[in-house]
């Protein structure tokens, strides 16, 4: 009897609470919105495909209730009656248009309602029913309808335009013949593009080449002047990775391939800070390198390239003067050399301009030691 009278317990338990849910939800149903709602019923006048219950009603873009019954006009069977269930609240007035929209290109349909002046009087019916709303017959048109008209315009413009679309076929053929006789012309005019574009296959890597450090024997002991060796100072025609060639005075221009490792200036500088590192200078560095210098080199590029006249040559000039911790000037000189070149090639220019400028930082460097 015990366990008889736990299995009732639990059955009255279980019925009490599906009864709950189900007076909660007629509650939620009722009194939440859907209760609350006004009924309007909506006349199409032509066919609306696609319109059936649960259809979302939308009033400017905004969701404010749907389509609770859709059926024929019993007096006129060409008539489609709509019954909408909107939220109170939503401003129905007298001149508030009705039709057809749809959600994206694909989605599905919804009934659209917008419009409406402020002033205009608020939809009502006399007879107590939900007041009749006319859908715009252009509105009410099937979706597929108005594809169907946006297809058959498509089609006609062929029509339209067939001599127009003769013509240009016609050019397009007069245009291939052309090509076609002129395939020759064509294909010169493309290489030259090609070019000048810098088109074509790959060329080969330039080939780089160095300065040399000239070979100094060191000072019996370590020469304790610090010297800096500032950034040298060249006319713009200089400041290249090209070795130069001048082949009348007074002209120079860029020789052949190959280039030198660095900028002319900076490949200068760091080669004559190394040659005096290499006479036994310890103290030897770049301005920028923020010590106080001694001595201050300032480096002047004159000349750095290759003549033909009277023969073939290289020669370098650089002229020198030395600042004191002071800012007066110490000295000052112009160093030049000469070097033969064994043709007017890059390699052999590359050779000689290198031979040149080793005699040249070597004068340098000792000149500097004495003056020190």
């Amino acid at each position: 009897m015990e366990t008889r009278a736990r299995y009732i317990l639990v059955g009255l338990f279980a019925f009490v609470v599906a009864a709950a849910g189900f007076i909660f939800v007629y509650w939620l149903h009722n009194s939440a919105g859907a209760g609350r709602q006004a009924l309007y019923r909506v006349r199409f006048e032509k066919p609306a495909i696609g319109l059936r219950s649960g259809v979302a009603v939308l009033f400017n873009g905004l969701r404010v209730g749907e389509v609770r019954r859709v059926e024929f006009d019993a007096s006129d069977p060409k008539l489609l009656m709509a019954l909408i269930a909107v939220d109170p609240a939503t401003p129905m007035r007298e001149d508030t248009h009705v039709g057809i929209d749809s959600q994206g290109l694909l989605g599905s349909i919804v009934v659209s309602l917008s419009g409406g002046a402020s002033a205009a009087a608020p939809k009502s019916s006399p007879t107590g029913e939900p007041p009749i709303l006319v859908a715009d017959a252009s509105a009410s048109e099937g979706l597929s309808q108005a594809a169907k008209g946006t297809l058959n315009r498509i089609d006609a413009i062929p029509d339209d335009n067939a001599d127009a679309l003769r013509k240009g076929i016609g050019n397009l053929n007069t245009f291939s013949e052309a090509l076609a006789r002129n395939s020759g012309r064509v294909d010169s005019i493309l290489a030259g593009l090609e070019k000048t574009m810098g088109g074509g296959p790959p060329t080969a890597p330039p080939r780089f080449y160095d300065l040399d450090v000239p070979q100094i024997p060191p000072a019996d002991k370590p020469l304790m002047t610090q010297i800096a060796v500032a950034e040298v100072a060249t006319l713009l025609v200089f400041d290249t990775q090209k070795a130069l060639a001048s082949p009348e005075p007074g002209v120079l221009q860029p020789l052949g391939p190959g280039q030198w490792s660095d900028s002319l200036p900076k490949l200068v500088q760091a080669k004559i800070t190394q040659t005096f590192e290499n006479a036994g200078f310890t103290r030897v560095a770049k301005p920028t390198e923020g010590f106080a210098a001694d001595i201050q080199v300032l480096l002047d590029i004159q000349s750095f390239e290759l003549r033909f006249s009277p023969d073939v040559s290289a020669h370098v000039e650089i002229s020198v003067k030395l600042l004191g911790a002071d800012g007066k000037i110490r000295g000052a000189r112009t160093f030049q050399a000469s070097a033969s070149a064994a043709g007017a090639d890059a390699p052999a220019a590359f050779a000689a301009l290198n031979q040149a400028f080793g005699k040249v930082a070597y004068d340098l460097v000792v000149w500097v030691e004495q003056m020190v």
